[in-house]
């Protein structure tokens, strides 16, 4: 159960939510009358008023956890008397029936970094979190892409970044790398901390329990696998190729390499040639991932080899694999990494 200190919020956190959904960042100020008002909502209440877009509300942080709709109405009630923008409660959590009842008093709310319902404002965000994540189980491939990349290089206790920080500015679009953010800030892997032009971020726990807690909600990065007859230019080992470089797993009969959807149909065009079938003697194995194997820059903390794709994508490709060998490989690989 959560403590009292727990559930509140603060200007900090509010500022910061807005930001996350309407991508700019709101003024908030003290409310100047709140010094000449009734000591019983004082003691409730700190007073805010936001400024978004040109719209202003009032914002009433309560001082301790939620109690009673109908005594939150009737302090509104009081507060419409002397104030003319909306007046939005703020809270640091809500349970699924006190939700409810403030709906159904008619009072606005915002629990920062979860939900905001403010028909007033024009927003009713209820449902915003929890139908996107009821939509989208995994990690978009963009998204776990940076998250790979990041675990890979590995990060300090109190490091904080900005979304273009983590990926090569080549790799992805602005609003690629906005969209990655918010993807993992909704799965709980990231939380906003400050902000000034552009929001800062920061991981909410070290590399090792990221990757752990982050397991169920990646995928494998291979799409499809072909076959060629011919041995690419350019190419990165993959798959139980890789594995065998990192373990005591023997080399498979056909190797196997990796390509991006794009990078495989230049390849095919440069080549002149066409895939064929796997009982046609092919010379390698190729899967087709959903990001590009190349997607790492720069120094890691978790050691990769120039000619493999990395460990962490390596192991999220075969952790389906039957095959017992490949499973104890796979656990040999992961225990060598030294987060």
């Amino acid at each position: 159960m959560l403590l009292g200190a727990e559930m509140r919020t603060s200007r900090q956190e509010i500022q910061n939510y807005f930001q996350l959904i309407f991508g700019v960042k709101p003024e908030i100020k003290r409310w100047a009358k709140s010094k000449g008002l009734p000591f019983y909502l004082l003691d409730e209440y700190a007073f805010d008023v936001v400024t978004l877009h040109g719209c202003q509300c009032l914002v009433l942080l309560a001082h301790e956890p939620f109690e009673n709709a109908a005594k939150i109405r009737k302090h509104i009630d009081i507060l419409k008397k002397i104030v003319d923008p909306p007046i939005l409660y703020a809270t640091g959590a809500l349970q699924s029936f006190e939700r409810k009842r403030l709906i159904e008093a008619g009072v606005q709310f915002v629990v920062p970094g979860n939900q905001l319902f403010a028909p007033q404002l024009g927003l009713d965000l209820r449902e915003f979190y929890r139908s996107r994540q009821a939509e989208k189980t995994v990690l978009s491939p963009a998204s776990q892409a940076v998250l790979i990349a990041t675990l890979n290089r590995g990060w300090e206790e109190n490091d904080t970044f900005r979304g273009t920080d983590l990926v090569d500015a080549d790799l992805y679009s602005k609003m690629t790398i906005s969209r990655a953010m918010k993807e993992l800030h909704s799965f709980g892997l990231i939380e906003p901390v400050s902000s000034s032009k552009s929001i800062l971020w920061r991981f909410v726990a070290a590399p090792k329990a990221i990757w752990e807690k982050s397991l169920p909600v990646l995928q494998s990065p291979v799409k499809r696998v072909v076959y060629a007859d011919w041995q690419p230019v350019a190419q990165r080992v993959a798959g139980l190729s890789a594995l065998s470089r990192l373990s005591l797993l023997g080399e498979p009969s056909i190797p196997v390499i990796a390509f991006t959807k794009e990078s495989w149909d230049l390849e095919v065009a440069r080549s002149g040639r066409a895939e064929v079938d796997p009982f046609d003697k092919p010379v390698v194995e190729v899967e087709i991932w959903s990001y590009s194997p190349d997607h790492i820059t720069g120094q890691t903390r978790i050691p990769m080899s120039p000619e493999s794709v990395d460990p962490l994508s390596l192991y999220l490709s075969l952790r389906n694999n039957v095959d017992d060998r490949v499973q104890l490989s796979l656990d040999e690989m992961m225990e060598k990494i030294e987060w």
